[in-house]
């Protein structure tokens, strides 16, 4: 398989890539047998733009975990964003990879397949941590994209974990959908209070667990256009500040879908050390993780990534490290 860069700044997959690729995140399980993916799925791009995007994106979210284990699980603990790294990461390898990956690669194949799609650069907010909303937000460090279709624009993200969006939302204010039921999510067009200016007003994606909580904000954007050149400085800084918390900890998530309605109903996630499940807003514990074998198996078994001994031995001496203590 060769990649192929049609620009500089616009490089896309081949399609025996975007045919793996569909394999990958399962989308030949409910096509006609008979079909192939690659030609279904352009067919249902060329029949419905919106409802093919809505598609891959959940497919995509069950399929391929948002995380961060190259920080921690590898020789050289760096994250690297060309697409063919990317490609063979999470499509060959079969591994995870978090927002600038995960989307990153996203933003190819959608353009592969014939979407125009640009990504900008996002703040997460300080709320999406605590879960309190005091109105702060961290420095540019996420990547959403930007869908164009029939002139309107969605906003599409597949690389936020746990709130992240699960459907494509158009960039108007209220707009509000079905997170995982019963959770909700909406975009809102507001300033923030750290602007100086405060008519300056940017995108905010919310989140609220059920109809009668409150909203909170998860991060915030504009819909300028942001060059790969940005996200590589983005991306050094989330993935080598030693004050990052991507490099402290190792977290790992997958969405989980309904396989009759093929509709995101849940959450695998390995946080601090536990894997838990959540499904229709009850969550169960599925391992308890004390030892790093704990968290290879259950990376895995939970996950299906599968690492190598010398990616393995990449945590070693690390403060992610999970050590045998004396026994609970």
């Amino acid at each position: 398989m060769q990649w192929i860069n049609n620009a500089p700044q616009h490089p896309t997959y081949t399609d025996d890539q975007l045919e793996s690729y569909l394999q990958r995140i399962g989308y030949s399980q409910s096509i006609p047998s008979k079909s192939s993916p690659l030609h279904y799925v352009r067919q249902s791009i060329k029949d419905n733009e919106l409802d093919a995007l809505s598609t891959l994106q959940k497919l995509h979210l069950a399929a391929i975990p948002w995380g961060n284990s190259a920080l921690h699980y590898s020789q050289h603990h760096t994250i690297s964003l060309h697409p063919q790294s990317l490609y063979e990461k999470m499509v060959e390898r079969r591994l995870d990879g978090y927002c600038m990956e995960n989307t990153g690669f996203f933003l190819v194949v959608l353009r592969s397949l014939g979407y125009r799609v640009y990504a900008t650069g996002g703040r997460v907010s300080q709320a999406a941590a605590t879960g309190v909303d005091n109105g702060l937000y961290v420095s540019l460090g996420h990547m959403i994209l930007i869908v164009i279709i029939d002139g309107a624009k969605y906003m599409v993200d597949v690389g936020f974990g746990n709130n992240n969006p699960t459907a494509p939302l158009p960039l108007q204010e209220g707009a509000t959908a079905t997170c995982i039921r019963p959770s909700e999510m909406r975009l809102i067009r507001d300033s923030i209070i750290e602007f100086t200016d405060p008519t300056q007003r940017v995108w905010i994606y919310q989140t609220r667990y059920n109809p009668e909580s409150n909203w909170l904000p998860n991060y915030c954007f504009s819909d300028v256009e942001f060059l790969p050149q940005d996200f590589g400085v983005m991306n050094f800084s989330t993935s080598q500040k030693r004050t990052s918390w991507f490099t402290q900890t190792v977290v790992c998530t997958r969405m989980v879908l309904d396989q009759t309605t093929k509709e995101v109903i849940g959450q695998c996630i390995l946080s601090g050390k536990e894997v838990k499940r959540r499904v229709h807003g009850q969550s169960e514990i599925l391992q308890v993780l004390r030892t790093e074998d704990d968290r290879v198996h259950a990376l895995a078994e939970h996950f299906d990534m599968h690492l190598y001994e010398t990616e393995i031995q990449g945590i070693r001496g690390m403060v992610s490290e999970l050590k045998s203590g004396p026994a609970e």
